[in-house]
């Protein structure tokens, strides 16, 4: 019986999957994610190990082989479920694509180079300094703005007034895909704040959230976004009251040399390693979305940086 061969090596698998996580316990403060990936994936290979034994106790010999093939089947759908769970390990750094000491690769959820990190890392102190205004000064969620201010804003999108809404501000964002990598910033000031996200901001009177999104790009990063085009229309209201109306735009090129500024600190990326635990929470929903092709309303309620409901349409994108 084919189940008799598969079942030592799935007992293999399943005793390294321990064993490794017994190894991460002394790397928690900086790989809690992997360690819950080797424990997904021993999960996924005690199914396997048992189910191979149940087979050939409960089915005689001429239907073990035939049991098998729904045992792998949904072996390989458990791993496809949890994929975003399991196959976080990186060999190469996910910002400048440095290979990773393999202490890195096994125990720390960042993927980053120790250069990578370092500069990411950096004291705010550090990052004060190349920011003009104060974040207190440029944060809606420190200082919000007096306009279109909410009371008693829900916690619950299917509860707020979407039809009468106003928001306080109206912003773009831009991501532009080269050779099947992604343009991303680290973000210096203002909303989002240390976390990474694409080039963008807020719309000037009389401009066209196109016009903003070129003209973000060129400030931000010093390059011009060649045909851009609308993917999403993002709605944001937080509960202290702001409340922000996103459009986000994709370009395939751009003309131009990419720049560091006081406001962004541009890098990389590959589109299947977007590190989007470092990234707003609603990203990780709608931009695979997008980046599949569907065009994007979705809806988002927000307690500070935590997000509390959303609503996500999509639709093919013409």
């Amino acid at each position: 019986m084919i189940a008799s061969y598969l079942e030592t090596p799935s007992f293999v698998l399943l005793f390294a999957a321990m064993v490794f996580n017994m190894t991460q316990r002394s790397h928690q403060d900086h790989g809690e994610r992997k360690r819950f990936a080797s424990l997904y994936a021993a999960g996924v290979f005690l199914f396997l190990h048992v189910g191979l034994i149940a087979v050939q106790r409960f089915f005689p010999a001429s239907m073990a082989d035939v049991m098998l093939v729904p045992l792998l089947l949904i072996t390989g759908l458990l791993f496809w479920i949890l994929r975003e769970k399991i196959f976080i390990f990186r060999l190469n750094c996910i910002e400048c694509g440095t290979r990773l000491p393999i202490n890195t690769t096994l125990y720390y959820d960042d993927n980053l180079c120790l250069a990578c990190r370092e500069r990411i890392e950096q004291p705010s102190d550090t990052i004060d300094a190349a920011a003009p205004e104060s974040t207190e000064d440029t944060d809606p969620l420190i200082n919000p703005p007096d306009k279109n201010l909410l009371d008693d804003v829900p916690r619950n999108v299917d509860e707020f007034d979407w039809e009468a809404w106003e928001p306080s501000e109206t912003a773009v964002l831009c991501y532009v895909f080269k050779d099947d990598h992604v343009l991303l910033i680290h973000k210096k000031r203002g909303l989002g704040r240390g976390k990474v996200n694409a080039p963008g901001g807020r719309i000037e009177p009389g401009e066209t959230p196109l016009e903003t999104a070129v003209r973000e790009l060129q400030e931000e990063v010093g390059v011009t976004p060649l045909s851009p085009f609308e993917v999403a229309r993002l709605s944001f209201v937080f509960t202290n009251g702001y409340s922000l109306k996103g459009h986000v735009f994709f370009a395939n090129d751009f003309d131009g040399t990419i720049v560091e500024t006081d406001e962004a600190d541009p890098f990389w990326t590959p589109v299947d390693q977007i590190p989007y635990h470092r990234m707003w929470e609603d990203d990780k929903l709608w931009l695979p979305r997008a980046i599949d092709g569907s065009f994007i309303d979705a809806r988002f309620i927000f307690e500070g940086e935590n997000m509390v409901s959303h609503h996500i349409q999509e639709e093919s994108r013409a």
